[in-house]
C-alpha cells in the first residue's frame, strides 16, 4: 500500500467567495437582449493555497471579496454579445489578484433567456488554476 503523504502532500486550502451576486445588465447577441436587458446571477469562489492561520488576520494575505464584487459589477456594466466573454473577463481579473497555486471558479447565470420557451437560466462556468 502506498503512503498518500509521500505522493500527495497535504496542502492547506482556504475557499472564499461571493455567491448569488445579482445584476440587471444588457448582454446578448440580439438587439432585444441589448435594449431590454436581463437579470444575471454570479458566483465567484477562490481557493487559496493557505490556511486561515497563515493569513494572520490580514486582508493583504487573502483576496478581498469586496474587490471581487467591484470586478463583477464593472464587467456587468459593460455590454457584451456573449456571457462567455463577461465570465472570462471576470475570471482573468480575479486571477490577477489571486496568488500562485489558487483556483478560481466563476459561474454566470442568465435568468430566463429569451428562447421561445420556459428556461430558468443559461449558465457559463469557467475554472482557472493559477
Amino acid at each position: 500500500m502506498l503512503s498518500s503523504h509521500l505522493i500527495f502532500p497535504a496542502t492547506n486550502m482556504t475557499k472564499i467567495g461571493l455567491m448569488g451576486m445579482e445584476f440587471h445588465s444588457f448582454h446578448g447577441y440580439y438587439t432585444e437582449e441589448q435594449s431590454v436587458g436581463n437579470n444575471y446571477v454570479i458566483d465567484v469562489t477562490v481557493e487559496l493555497p493557505v490556511s486561515p492561520s497563515q493569513m494572520k488576520d490580514s486582508l493583504e494575505r487573502t483576496v478581498n471579496y469586496e474587490t471581487i464584487y467591484q470586478i463583477c459589477s464593472a464587467e456587468m456594466s459593460n455590454s457584451r454579445h456573449l456571457i462567455e466573454t463577461v465570465a472570462d473577463n471576470i475570471l482573468a481579473k480575479v486571477g490577477e489578484l489571486a496568488p500562485k497555486g489558487s483556483e478560481i471558479l466563476v459561474k454566470l447565470r442568465k435568468k430566463n433567456p429569451l428562447l421561445g420557451g420556459l428556461v430558468d437560466h443559461a449558465i457559463v462556468e469557467l475554472h482557472l488554476k493559477n
